[in-house]
């Protein structure tokens, strides 16, 4: 255990304050990292509902079914009503323009640019009964639609990475016809309701609830993810000053709102502080290390599971206990590699080892030398540069080398566990890691890197192009070790010498 505060020089805090706790700079990741991402109004939250122009991929525009909502009389021969349950369920082309009416506001508002994004649903609720709507700066200026607001409107349907909307663009094409009840909440599981859940789909632009929600990590400004892999935004509380900043292990009772759609990435959005129910479910407890004022943090272990005490150091990063831009002192963690060959940084563990326990460093400016075991005490502004934990230094003068130990010893894993979406990627992200017994799948690609059994990929990150290995397919290594990085959505292990792949 390293004690709080005793090897903190004056200088690294100074530094570190003089720095102004910058944002995570585009350097650390490949050039591959540079993919589309739009913020919304919330600080670090992106909306796909703020751009309703888009034809990007949504229901087959070849479909020529005819629509059959629920208010058609085939008795009469009256031709069937437009519902949202059509849309939702693909029984319109993109840019179709549909006219629905009677169905219920369920959020308030949102504006960005002086446009707007808001939820209605059908009266019936359920499965496919919701939809954002994008209106128009002129519709914005003369609506007065609160929740439970019944409107009619008229509207082009179309997709923006994976958000089913319809822009409404005239205010004579929206109405207020009266007032009902807002459905109430369809409860659902949160991993039904995760990015891929088995009802994402079904249940995107309705109100719904989890309940017992445990939070796992601070994913953004913003953005939390509970347990089951639900994310939550504050796509609504933004606009209000009420950006949450939960503590990873808080529990909320419930948690309600619109499920949105941001950029193929779903999203529970409360309406208002009423929708975060924390029903005193709080269960941190004493000091998690969270100052985001003072720069200093607890002792750099991995929290006492009998006694309830909270992770602290690098575990507490690498499982939500620091909010995005709080300053971090670490004492007595460990590096595990060099300088990476940009130069631009290198990884850091806490030396007990084990799931969560590693984390990168990001070097703004100036030239250091590290050398694996280098005992050093750190100051950094905590940051996620594309879902990468960081811990960004403003320039060298906030590294101290405090001694020497043996780097702790990899962690031996399977190569299925570790790649891109395995059980246990997120745990290991940044530890120093071994995998055995591995065949390369596929060659050395356009990025320099090679894949291993089908499934994980090995990155040239500590190399030089000209000596990075090119294995032909089928070749084997008995070993490959190396801290397991992230980049361009993937996981990546990076070796650090020749001598790290072994074989």
């Amino acid at each position: 255990m390293q004690h709080r505060g005793s090897l903190v020089s004056t200088s690294l805090v100074l530094a570190l304050v003089a720095c102004g706790c910058p944002a995570s700079p585009a350097t650390t990741t490949e050039a591959t990292d540079t993919q589309a991402s739009t913020s919304s109004s919330s600080s670090g939250t992106s909306s796909s509902t703020d751009a309703p122009t888009s034809t990007s991929s949504g229901a087959d525009p070849s479909s020529t079914t005819t629509p059959t909502g629920a208010t058609g009389d085939s008795s009469t021969g009256e031709p069937a009503a437009m519902t949202i349950y059509d849309v939702q369920q693909g029984k319109f082309a993109q840019n179709t323009v549909v006219t629905i009416k009677g169905v219920v506001v369920t959020s308030p508002i949102h504006v960005k640019a002086g446009k707007g994004t808001v939820f209605v649903e059908e009266v019936a609720g359920g499965e496919y009964s919701g939809i954002a709507l994008e209106l128009g700066e002129d519709v914005l200026a003369a609506l007065d639609a609160p929740p439970g607001s019944v409107v009619d409107f008229t509207g082009t349907y179309s997709e923006f990475f994976g958000n089913s909307q319809i822009a409404v663009l005239a205010p004579g094409d929206i109405t207020v016809v009266g007032t009902d009840a807002v459905p109430a909440p369809a409860v659902v599981l949160a991993a039904d309701v995760s990015t891929g859940g088995a009802k994402a789909e079904n249940y995107e632009g309705v109100l719904v609830q989890i309940e017992d929600a445990l939070v796992t990590k601070l994913v953004d400004v913003g953005l939390f993810e509970v347990e089951g892999g639900a994310r939550v935004s504050d796509f609504f509380l933004f606009d209000l000053g009420l950006s949450p900043k939960p503590k990873a292990g808080q529990i909320y009772a419930s948690i309600t709102g619109p499920l949105l759609t941001s950029y193929d990435e779903l999203q529970i959005a409360p309406r208002s502080l009423d929708d975060l129910d924390d029903g005193g479910g709080d269960t941190t407890t004493g000091d998690t290390g969270t100052t985001g004022d003072t720069g200093t943090t607890g002792d750099t272990t991995t929290g006492d599971s009998t006694t309830g005490e909270p992770p602290e150091g690098i575990y507490a990063i690498q499982q939500g206990g620091y909010n995005i831009g709080d300053v971090v002192i670490l004492e007595g963690v460990v590096a595990t590699t060099g300088l990476t060959y940009k130069k631009d940084g290198f990884f850091v563990q806490d030396p007990a080892g084990g799931p969560y326990s590693g984390l990168f460093v990001f070097i703004k400016k100036g030239a250091i030398v590290v050398t694996p075991g280098d005992v050093l005490t750190i100051a950094g502004t905590y940051e996620e540069y594309f879902d990468l934990s960081e811990l960004v230094v403003p320039d060298v003068a906030s590294i101290e080398k405090t001694g020497t130990a043996p780097v702790p010893a990899p962690a031996l894993v399977a190569a299925a566990d570790i790649g891109t979406g395995g059980p246990k990627s997120e745990q290991y992200e940044s530890v120093l890691v071994k995998v055995e017994g591995v065949k390369v799948s596929a060659p050395v690609d356009g990025n320099n890197e090679f894949i291993v059994d089908g499934v994980l990929r090995v990155d040239d990150q500590f190399f030089a192009p000209a000596n990075w290995p090119k294995p032909a397919i089928g070749a084997s290594y008995t070993a490959i070790t190396g801290p397991l990085a992230f980049s361009a959505a993937n996981f990546k292990l990076a070796p650090r010498s020749a001598n790290d792949l072994v074989k």
